[in-house]
């Protein structure tokens, strides 16, 4: 549908179908997972680590526990949550003043015992190497880490067997050609740029968004020995690095399908002027060839915060997919739903555009997710967290 601005504050933007619900007004949000009545956010920044949000009443979010981190160097804006555990990252972001040292020494994942929400448990310190973890994700066996190691240029996957929370074991590595300096492979053009993002698991096959290097997917049907089958790379064409590639559960249109998405940069340089970062829509049904069949722009026209200087452009979306419906995070453009039962059209169903945070030109909308009622939770990258109702 075309965007039709709607305000119901003077600084709140939604469609007639969305209702705000509650804000917090919390420091930057990375990543937020829910499991039941319970939200936990990965803050961008530091010092704050890790949140517990307590969202049984979801009118009136209550923070119930945070982490603090000891090193200026760095961050934990991603966690994700199964059963009685929780995992974060560990990765160096040094905040403003702060500068990055190779000395830095807090890599790699910590995994905590949440029986007690009020007060978790550190289990688990397991370093990695470099600048850390990025992102991961994670079942009840394995974590599948974006990370870097010594002797590798640029985050690489690793697959740990963490069925022991105490005590992870290496499984296997993936590396894009290049990366492997130690080893004696030349570095692309793009040297550190060229790199995995992070890999989401559908069955046998990782789903991989690898930045500079565009898409890749990866057979772990024997998950000691990973090997790459299918890629995509929309570069030199399209400017923004590949962020996520995430497999749909189910067929449309008897097709297999994936979704894409790269991620608007901050500060675009010489690419400013060009195509906005875009999802994508994948036919995946032959997983060596890959094919695009849509590519969705959300239109800067009618949004309300525009200019070279405003980051516009997409990021990420749930990587849960209960029907048709994906859930977008598009920075400055807000929260984005799109029906993706026609993979050749996109249809936009539903908007949500936050008040920026305290202190910002413009909302940095950063990632979403719904809870066991359907309610949707959103993370704004420089301050807040949105609670809204979505009416189909």
């Amino acid at each position: 549908m075309a965007t039709q601005l709607k305000t119901s504050n003077g600084s709140t933007y939604h469609s007639d179908n969305i209702s705000p619900l509650a804000r917090l007004d919390i420091p930057g949000g990375g990543q937020i997972t829910i499991e039941e009545n319970y939200a936990y956010v990965g803050y961008m920044y530091g010092p704050e680590g890790t949140s517990i949000i307590d969202i049984s009443n979801p009118k009136e979010p209550k923070v119930i526990w945070t982490t603090k981190l000891d090193n200026p160097q760095a961050h934990s804006h991603k966690v994700r949550v199964l059963g009685d555990y929780m995992v974060t990252n560990c990765e160096q972001r040094p905040r403003a003043g702060i500068k990055m040292t190779k000395e830095f020494d807090d890599h790699g994942v910590k995994i905590w015992d949440i029986k007690d929400k009020t007060r978790p448990k550190l289990i688990n310190y397991h370093k990695t190497g470099g600048r850390g973890v990025h992102r991961f994700d994670m079942d009840e066996d394995y974590l599948y880490l974006s990370t870097e190691m010594e002797g590798y240029l640029g985050h690489i996957l690793v697959i740990y067997d963490w069925r022991n929370p105490e005590k992870l074991e290496e499984v296997s590595r993936w590396w894009i050609p290049g990366q492997h300096t130690a080893g004696g492979e030349k570095p692309g053009p793009l040297k550190r740029e060229h790199r995995l993002h992070h890999a989401l698991r559908h069955g046998d096959h990782l789903f991989a968004g690898l930045w500079m290097s565009g898409f890749a997917i990866i057979d772990i049907s024997d998950i000691h020995h990973p090997k790459t089958i299918g890629t995509f790379d929309p570069h030199p064409k399209e400017t923004e690095p590949s962020h996520t590639l995430l497999r749909v559960p189910f067929n449309i249109e008897g097709r297999n399908i994936a979704l894409g998405v790269d991620e608007e940069r901050p500060t675009r340089g010489k690419d400013t002027g060009k195509p906005h970062a875009p999802l994508y829509i994948f036919d995946v049904t032959d997983p060596t060839d890959m094919k695009v069949l849509y590519t969705h722009r959300v239109p800067e026209e009618g949004m309300p915060y525009t200019g070279d200087d405003i980051r516009f452009g997409a990021h990420q979306f749930r990587e849960t997919l209960d029907d048709t419906l994906t859930y977008v995070t598009w920075f400055a453009a807000g929260l984005r739903i799109l029906d993706i039962a026609n993979p050749k059209e996109v249809d936009e169903v539903a908007y949500f555009i936050p008040e920026p945070g305290r202190g910002y030109n413009a909302p940095q909308t950063n990632d979403v997710e719904l809870d066991h009622r359907g309610l949707i939770y959103i993370t704004d990258k420089a301050r807040g967290f949105d609670v809204i109702d979505f009416k189909r």
